[in-house]
């Protein structure tokens, strides 16, 4: 069958690497991050397959995420990576959603909405150098303080977050920041999360005095440049068609603006994807696809509803209907989401989390 847009989800790739992941933990907990639809993979999906896959809780971004979450795993343990808004905070209480706190008057307000009878499970963040959600050291410390006299609440995490894991010199120094942290408070509860490994922190700094970990981008199989591969499987590829094959004449301009101009007799091929369905304006005359196992280069401007790519070089003729990858395997080739991130010019969250408009997201085994 010919498909115009289609991202296929290897449910089965899901589950290899939520268990390659929990191997190079070794004995902490996994907290998978599934925010922003699962990085574009199908949130209730993926709830579903790393709940089974046994990871420790699912962390979001928003109350809608959440609220998600709990509807395909009741049971689940769901942590509120950013301040909720006002009006959403009692909610969270309500659902025990476990908010990360970033202030002490946020601590005071969920004090005030919680009950003694069921105490929350709230996390501590503190801003170690990331400069977003948090609080510095001092006011984390008053913080955690507070927390722990309060009937109300229940300490469960202690979290920083790394900006650039793989620049020793900044992630150092934010380690030794809630280190020192940590051994100005008194004993935590035995069941608090200790908790700052990213992705990326996990694999390029595995050490340290967490024992549970955040990932989010290795569970869709996609290795974060220089980090090495903890056994991961590639579990989502994009798929389209070509809907019309021509000729062209040597000279001859491609799409808007004439940034390309043939140098040779082409045969082109129209592909029915764009910038609307999240193809990248930036992998203009720089990307590539797969058709018949090989890579043809993207030509001209990319469109909002189609590219253009140069078919010239395949061994067999091609026509409307034959398959085309935007990334993923084909035959022996593989073209990467890192791939296309790095033409781009961006990371490979944003293409993940671009795919839009008319993608068709759907499950395979």
């Amino acid at each position: 069958m010919a498909w115009r847009n289609r991202v296929e989800v290897s449910e089965g790739a899901l589950r290899q690497n939520a268990g390659a992941i929990r191997a190079a933990a070794g004995r902490r907990d996994v907290i998978a991050v599934i925010k922003a639809n699962a990085y574009g993979l199908g949130l209730e999906r993926c709830a579903r397959i790393f709940h089974e896959a046994g990871v420790a809780a699912m962390a979001c971004a928003t109350i809608g995420e959440a609220a998600r979450i709990r509807r395909v795993v009741p049971q689940c343990r769901v942590l509120l990576l950013g301040s909720p808004l006002p009006d959403e905070r009692p909610v969270a209480v309500a659902n025990g959603y476990e908010p990360c706190l970033s202030t002490l008057d946020e601590v005071r307000e969920f004090a005030q909405q919680a009950d003694p009878r069921a105490p929350l499970n709230v996390h501590v963040n503190v801003d170690t150098g990331m400069g977003r959600f948090g609080a510095l050291p001092d006011e984390a410390e008053a913080m955690v303080r507070e927390v722990q006299a309060c009937s109300s609440l229940h300490l469960a995490g202690l979290s920083t977050h790394y900006p650039m894991a793989g620049r020793p010199e900044i992630a150092g120094a934010q380690e030794q920041a809630i280190n020192a942290l940590l051994d100005r408070l008194p004993a935590l509860p035995a069941d608090t999360w200790i908790h700052w490994h990213n992705s990326e922190g996990l694999l390029l700094r595995p050490a340290g005095r967490t024992n549970v970990v955040r990932v989010g981008l290795l569970l869709t199989g996609t290795l974060p440049a220089g980090c090495p591969d903890p056994g991961l499987t590639p579990a989502v590829r994009w798929v389209s068609s070509l809907s019309l094959v021509k000729r062209l004449p040597k000279g001859h301009g491609v799409s808007y603006n004439r940034t390309k101009v043939l140098e040779r007799d082409t045969v082109t091929g129209i592909v029915p994807v764009g910038y609307a369905d999240g193809y990248p304006i930036a992998l203009s005359g720089k990307g590539h696809v797969l058709v018949q196992g090989r890579r043809c280069p993207v030509l001209g401007r990319v469109t909002m509803d189609y590219i253009i790519v140069d078919l010239t070089d395949l061994a067999s003729p091609v026509r409307p209907g034959e398959p085309v990858v935007l990334f993923g395997p084909q035959g022996s080739e593989f073209l990467s989401v890192s791939e296309l991130a790095r033409l781009a010019g961006t990371i490979p969250y944003d293409i993940l989390c671009g795919l839009r408009g008319r993608c068709e997201v759907v499950g395979v085994p």
